[in-house]
């Protein structure tokens, strides 16, 4: 219990350095697969300057909506095939109509309390429920929540905690239910209410758009917005990622974890971790990159997406030899008789080639696949760059703020390497 409590106060006290960008962040997450709420950060956050408040809750709703959609789309396209593997397929469409007649008061039920939201995004998603149902209850039952806490301390001041917490606890669920009542009971007195997304203020000039985006550009201008929106946003977390070992302050989160990886260290950890570990060597993988780049020239038949996976392999190299000239941490465990920037650790320069350039080979073979396989691939993906991480981290090579930020980079070099490719692709 000690050990959940120490990790909920320096998870909250990271998310509150960080400001607007860790309210956004931690927002974000929580809608979509993270378990902390962003309560703990926005509180504290309008309490210490309450003429922000309105400004705070306005980012946590968008972000938390953002964050749901995102929990949504995990809904869509990985959600159904398990539930068809463990809940019975009459029992499934028993529960998809259920969903999609309450669906949307089952997702503003659970933005407004502290039922487990993420839980019903990623439902919503699983049940293909109409998105613009889900958006309109994520955004007003989210935005009805973080705005009541911020208005209350605007007005109330360190006082308006004790309120929160009864009224957004227990006290959310009679808001909920009183909500409820009234509209089944204006409903049976047949008055006309009417949530369609037509009736919002601009609806119809932003579905425009996009739909004359989508038709123009297709899957080359998903690819790209994608990509630019994956980009900054990865970026952003490690400049702030950056700023915060800049000042030493993440000495909780490294420690932290390097004591839990050493706790657990075994003959059998030990000969998961040193398989693992044959893959970094530098000749196992310059022979993978041998191999990644002939398959993906197989598959592609032309010389252009090899050409780009030894891009993104090889820019990986001097992006970590630039940042890790610049910020100068010195490694967990220096290596003997390293020279220059080989004696710094970060960011993590094996994270950052693994996340780059597997993550650049799995879309290069799956590019023209089906969603199962890229589903799968990228699974793969998650799957092994973590494998590298941990290995770093449980032989004591790298802190683990280190790996984190090679991953960050890695995912922003990633990003961009498909962009190009894309563009390539399109105007080539």
């Amino acid at each position: 219990m000690n050990g959940i409590l120490e990790f909920l106060a320096g998870t909250k006290e990271f998310f509150l350095q960080n400001g607007t960008i860790g309210l956004f962040v931690l927002a974000f997450a929580e809608a979509s697969f993270f378990p902390i709420p962003p309560d703990i950060v926005l509180i504290p956050l309008a309490i210490a300057y309450p003429a922000g408040g309105i400004w705070y809750a306005g980012i946590t709703s968008i972000a938390s909506t953002l964050g749901g959609l995102f929990g949504y789309f995990i809904g869509a396209r990985a959600g159904r095939p398990l539930l068809d593997r463990f809940v019975k397929q009459k029992n499934v469409h028993k529960i998809e109509n259920m969903f999609s007649r309450y669906g949307g008061w089952a997702v503003a039920v659970a933005g407004f309390t502290p039922i487990p939201y993420k839980v019903f995004t990623i439902a919503s998603g699983v049940f293909r429920m109409n998105i613009a149902t889900f958006f309109i209850a994520a955004l007003l039952s989210r935005s009805a929540r973080f705005f009541l806490e911020s208005v209350a301390i605007m007005a109330l001041g360190e006082n308006a905690t004790a309120f929160l917490s009864k009224l957004l606890g227990p006290g959310s669920f009679l808001v909920a239910a009183a909500v409820l009542i009234l509209y089944f009971a204006a409903k049976k007195s047949h008055i006309q209410m009417s949530a369609l997304p037509e009736k919002v203020p601009g609806y119809g000039r932003v579905k425009k758009a996009v739909e004359k985006y989508i038709a123009k550009y297709g899957e080359f201008g998903i690819y790209i917005m994608g990509g630019i929106i994956t980009a900054c946003i990865f970026g952003m977390m490690f400049v702030k990622l950056a700023s915060e070992m800049l000042e030493k302050e993440l000495g909780w989160l490294d420690w932290g974890i390097i004591y839990f990886f050493r706790s657990i260290k075994s003959p059998a950890i030990d000969a998961i971790m040193n398989a693992v570990k044959i893959i970094q060597h530098p000749i196992a993988l310059f022979m993978l990159l041998a191999a990644g780049m002939m398959l993906v020239g197989f598959l592609s038949k032309s010389i252009r997406m090899p050409a780009l996976t030894f891009v993104c392999f090889a820019g990986s190299f001097l992006i970590q030899w630039s940042l890790k000239s610049l910020f100068q941490r010195p490694r967990l465990a220096p290596p003997m008789q390293a020279v220059n920037f080989l004696t710094y650790g970060f960011p993590s320069g094996t994270a950052l080639v693994f996340t780059a350039f597997l993550g650049f080979l799995a879309f290069a073979v799956t590019r023209k696949a089906k969603k199962q396989r890229k589903i799968l691939a990228a699974i793969v993906w998650i799957v092994s760059i973590a494998a590298v991480g941990a290995c770093r981290i449980y032989f004591g090579a790298s802190y683990p703020t280190d790996i984190l930020a090679g991953f960050l980079v890695g995912v922003v070099w990633l990003a961009s390497c498909v962009v190009i490719s894309e563009i390539m692709e399109y105007y080539f």
